[in-house]
């Protein structure tokens, strides 16, 4: 009896892990389908209210899908060529902004060298690999040039998988009731109700929350006069949708353009403590007002997902995997079987009862 019990633990053990290993090598090599897929699904859950707002007003499925994916296009695809129209402008000044660095840089090389005896190496004495630097430099730019088609596909699937997907809203909810019934379909009642409420807070809330992150550090980066303001808080913003990095990256970048164009360290350190203090009051204050625990998590299951859905999807990863984890979360809580496994996503904050 015993050796029949560890054997099935032992089946549903390879099972789960058959399954885990299935679903990384399908996201891995089906990504191309599946990434611009997961970011119409999660804007879908967005404009659904809108959809529901529009067929209220006596405007046909077909038609308020296709305003809303038509407004949903126009919408993103002006703040997108706003960014990379700035990042052109900013990047004409490259000739400028590169010498400041290189001289900052032989400035820290020859203060370790003087101070502690410390070699450190120079760019030019990369020159001595020759061709096989040239090699690099080729492979790098295929690699970027292939990574530039790639996003262009991605870009032109999420507005045809949006406009399906809100077409189709109800198809999967029609199954779902003819497929199951009774305690099986009250479950799926409370997954898809559960994964929807909480996805569309953590998203309304994410946003304004986002807007709110761009609006501080525009009037901190106006305050201080530092050129393209506007431009850098939108940046910032957009990396803050990415947990504990996005934030960190964001500020590496723009204090090093402050320190670059201002040539003054006690500026840039003050324009750093300002969007650090500014940073500090969004995650303290308003994160849990906006976002609250729509999506609560401890911050170790956060972090690994980001990393791992970078490691999977890069940045589109970064983002898409934390309300993937909140569908999961969603799954377990509503699944009896599956329920003990939420307890690896909780905040620790409550103790635990006797």
């Amino acid at each position: 009896m015993v050796n029949e019990f560890k054997s099935d633990r032992v089946v549903r053990a390879t099972a789960w892990l058959l399954l885990i290993g299935l679903s990384l090598a399908m996201m891995i090599l089906g990504q191309q389908l599946f990434i611009p897929l997961t970011w119409s699904l999660l804007f879908a859950f967005i404009l659904f209210p809108f959809c529901d707002w529009m067929e209220g007003k006596k405007i046909g499925r077909t038609w308020s899908s296709l305003i809303a994916t038509l407004l949903f296009t126009i919408l993103s695809g002006v703040v997108l060529f706003y960014l990379v129209y700035q990042s052109v402008r900013i990047l004409q000044q490259e000739g400028a902004v590169y010498d400041t660095i290189s001289q900052a840089y032989e400035n820290m090389r020859m203060w370790f060298y003087d101070k502690l005896g410390l070699e450190i190496f120079h760019p030019k004495e990369g020159a001595q690999f020759g061709s096989d630097s040239l090699g690099r430099v080729i492979n790098f730019a295929a690699r970027e040039i292939s990574s530039i088609g790639k996003n262009i596909v991605t870009i032109t699937l999420i507005p045809m998988f949006l406009f399906f997907l809100l077409l189709y809203r109800g198809l999967a909810w029609k199954f779902t009731r003819t497929r199951y019934e009774g305690k099986q379909l009250e479950q799926l009642e409370t997954f898809y109700t559960k994964s929807q409420y909480s996805i569309q807070n953590y998203l309304w809330g994410t946003l304004i929350l986002t807007g709110v992150t761009a609006a501080m550090a525009f009037v901190i980066l106006l305050l201080f006069g530092i050129k393209y303001a506007f431009f850098f808080s939108i940046f910032i913003g957009i990396l803050n949708l990415i947990p504990y990095i996005g934030n960190l990256a964001a500020f590496v970048v723009v204090l090093l353009f402050v320190y670059v164009t201002k040539h003054d360290i006690g500026l840039t350190i003050f324009c750093g403590l300002a969007l650090y203090s500014a940073n500090l009051m969004q995650e303290n204050f308003l994160r849990p007002k906006l976002v609250g625990d729509k999506m609560k998590m401890n911050a170790m299951v956060v972090f690994t997902a980001v990393i791992l859905g970078g490691m999977i999807w890069g940045f589109s990863g970064m983002v898409l995997f934390i309300p993937l984890l909140g569908v999961l979360k969603s799954l377990f809580e509503s699944h009896p079987d599956l329920k003990v496994y939420g307890i690896f996503f909780e905040t620790g904050d409550e103790p635990d009862s006797d």
